[in-house]
């Protein structure tokens, strides 16, 4: 039981970090879509299928932000889906990753961190998920 409670702490943790600054990201990113006001240059997008960063800072705000701050109210509570939604979270983190430095290159260092955090937080919630089937 101790094991569990220090995975929904553990993830719990990971969720707060990603949402806040997904949000604020994100908030960036639409109210900037050039991308200045948070250092960017949309000449990294050339090879993307995107002209500004309008529809990242969409992604970033709802999917990665506002789901892991959800996601993370969920796992606070430790409500049944927090593990499901981990795995979810998590694998859309990496997924934006991916195709992120598939289209604009590895040219900076949170993509890996967040990739990893991606990966920790799927699997987290994949042991967790584990844990909830087992104990019905």
């Amino acid at each position: 039981m101790k094991i569990k409670a220090n995975l929904n702490c553990i993830l719990c943790i990971i969720q707060v970090i990603l949402a806040i600054g997904a949000i604020t990201g994100g908030i960036l990113f639409l109210i900037d879509p050039s991308g200045h006001k948070s250092g960017t240059s949309t000449a990294i997008l050339v090879n993307s299928p995107f002209t500004d960063f309008f529809f990242a800072g969409l992604f970033l705000l709802l999917f990665i932000g506002i789901g892991n701050l959800l996601s993370f109210v969920v796992t606070l509570l430790k409500i049944e889906v927090a593990g499901f939604l981990g795995i979810v979270f998590g694998a859309f983190l990496m997924v934006w990753i991916v195709l992120q430095v598939n289209w604009i290159g590895l040219n900076n260092f949170l993509q890996p961190l967040c990739f990893i955090l991606g990966g920790i937080e799927a699997a987290i919630g994949y042991m967790l998920l584990r844990r909830t089937i087992r104990t019905k």
